[in-house]
């Protein structure tokens, strides 16, 4: 048997990484050119320029500038605030049965620091159930803390909800219609 010779390939290798580096540079080399020459054509577009001196007159200043001007008052809603009127607002956010309980709830308009809620459920026979909870105040709004009735003790029908606020002298209605 006669044995083969092998071939060295460390050479081919170097060469392929010379041809690669070299490609690189050149590259590197267009590029840098080209964006150097953009910028030197810019500022240089080849022909002569014509620099010519423009007297600038100084004009006095203005007391106006030295005036400090106020903005007018920037106003985020239409309409009056709430926290300035003299009756309590909110409105019934959520009346509906889970569970076994009829869960009312109610977000007021103002922010309050304590009160409390009347609930007042009312039907064709009239009144059917009534309960005081306090007021929970949040960041910029106040609710009531949450009524829970038991639907056993109120049956099934249609409810007028009546929510009697007060706090702070103020005092306010908020009305809904529920149907169990």
């Amino acid at each position: 048997m006669a044995k083969r010779k092998k071939k060295n390939k460390k050479h081919l290798y170097w060469l392929l990484m010379m041809v690669l580096f070299v490609a690189a540079a050149v590259i590197v080399y267009l590029v840098w050119n080209a964006y150097f020459k953009e910028k030197d054509e810019g500022q240089n577009s080849g022909a002569m320029t014509e620099v010519v001196e423009i007297e600038k007159k100084e004009e006095p200043k203005k007391q106006e500038e030295s005036e400090v001007i106020e903005k007018p008052k920037v106003v985020q809603y239409d309409g009056e605030d709430p926290n300035d009127s003299n009756e309590l607002s909110g409105v019934v956010t959520y009346a509906g049965v889970y569970g076994d309980n009829l869960m009312i709830r109610v977000n007021i308009d103002q922010y309050l620091e304590n009160g409390e809620c009347k609930l007042s459920l009312l039907n064709n026979s009239g009144l059917v159930h009534e309960e005081v909870v306090e007021m929970a105040n949040g960041a910029s709004t106040t609710s009531c803390a949450g009524f829970d009735v038991p639907i056993s003790v109120i049956g099934n029908g249609r409810f007028d909800i009546v929510v009697d606020l007060e706090s702070g002298g103020k005092m306010g209605a908020i009305r809904e219609v529920v149907e169990i």
